[in-house]
């Protein structure tokens, strides 16, 4: 692990599944939009629209964008790969290049918001700056004055609060990464000067559906909500499942999947945690263990939700029907995982500082709260 990210992780990771799990020159097709159907292309019709349909080029020229578009396509959004599982939902639908910028404007303000509550909490709660502070010890120096807020406060349960806080910044920072930031590339991509296959208006949207967690738990958060950029990391144990003869859609299959996906996902992550990280007690591996156990924890997750899931199907059949009371328990049940599982990444983020500074410049909340509004003074 000595030098490597989570970057260098992951193309090594995506190389590997390419070349063993996967044979793209035999079964790799790109679907491409073609406004001509001369005969001479094999063509393909998707949501009233042609798709050219590109196998693995026999010529250097054709060969070279065709790998390249590969390489970045870590949804394999806009490709066929031969596994109907994955082929049936390509191609992807695409938005229109306004309402993209639309929906990454909403986004950027969204994570904004996110990180400037979040972080005012984090600035007042010496949890995430003491080193060896358990997650349930109370704290004293809040970000209010207001006395019934304040009661309110010190009447949750503190694990509550800075679990929040870290699935906040989490989501915040990584949607944050999908939304301002690629405006230009899409901007470019409509005056002629970016391919459109690689602007990320033509991708499927970076999170999916909040109420997928509600319904299927663990399995809807980390399968549908969550973002989709690591899922080729499941793709190991589908093949070991097809190797095996295990039908992939049932649960010994199922299960594979999520184990490969979170194991790798583990491995991938501790690429988080620089090589010689200065200021701090703890080693590398010792933070790089804790990084990697909350991924691997998922995948015991996800088989005692299955288990129980089973179990309550084959006795109590009513109660697996998607109504509010069992979306309701499903959201409490996500909620109690992660608030035992989310602080483990806590811990080695603490010792790093990630805290010391907070990720955007200006605060309205700790304005407002009676602090600066410029914080990055």
């Amino acid at each position: 692990m000595e030098g490597l990210d989570v970057i260098s992780i992951n193309l090594i990771q995506w190389s590997f599944i390419l070349l063993v799990c996967h044979d793209p020159r035999s079964t790799f097709r790109r679907l491409r939009p073609s406004r001509r159907n001369d005969g001479k292309e094999e063509i393909e019709r998707h949501n009233q629209m042609n798709y050219l349909t590109e196998a693995y080029p026999s010529n250097l020229t054709d060969r070279i964008p065709w790998v390249l578009t590969l390489l970045v396509s870590l949804r394999l959004a806009n490709w066929t790969i031969g596994d109907i599982s994955h082929d049936r939902k390509q191609p992807v639908k695409a938005m229109s290049r306004t309402k993209f910028c639309r929906y990454a404007s909403f986004l950027a303000v969204q994570s904004f918001v996110i990180l400037d509550i979040t972080s005012t909490w984090a600035k007042h709660d010496p949890y995430f700056h003491t080193t060896g502070m358990g997650l349930d010890e109370p704290w004293q120096d809040t970000p209010t004055k207001s006395p019934s807020l304040l009661s309110l406060i010190q009447a949750v349960p503190p694990r509550v609060p800075r679990t929040a806080v870290l699935a906040g910044q989490a989501y915040a920072c990584i949607s944050q990464g999908g939304s301002l930031p690629v405006i230009p590339i899409v901007a470019l991509s409509g005056i002629g000067l970016w391919p459109d296959e690689w602007s990320p208006h033509t991708w499927p949207i970076f999170f999916g559906r909040f109420s997928a967690v509600s319904g299927k738990g663990l399995r809807g958060l980390w399968g549908t909500w969550w973002h989709q950029t690591n899922r080729y990391l499941s793709i190991p144990g589908r093949s070991l499942s097809q190797a095996l003869g295990i039908p992939t859609e049932s649960s010994p299959g199922y299960m594979l999947q999520v184990m490969s996906a979170f194991l790798l996902s583990g491995v991938m992550h501790m690429g988080l945690i620089p090589p010689q990280p200065l200021a701090t007690a703890m080693t590398a591996m010792e933070m790089r263990s804790f990084v990697a156990s909350f991924f691997w924890l998922q995948i015991l997750g996800i088989g005692i939700e299955l288990g129980v899931l089973k179990f309550v199907g084959r006795y109590h059949v009513g109660l697996t029907s998607p109504s509010s009371f069992g979306r309701w328990y499903t959201l409490l049940w996500v909620m109690i995982w992660f608030s035992f599982t989310l602080p483990l990444l806590a811990i080695p983020f603490r010792e790093l500082g990630y805290w010391r500074y907070p990720p955007i410049p200006v605060s309205i909340i700790g304005w407002v709260c009676g602090g600066d509004w410029w914080v990055w003074a």
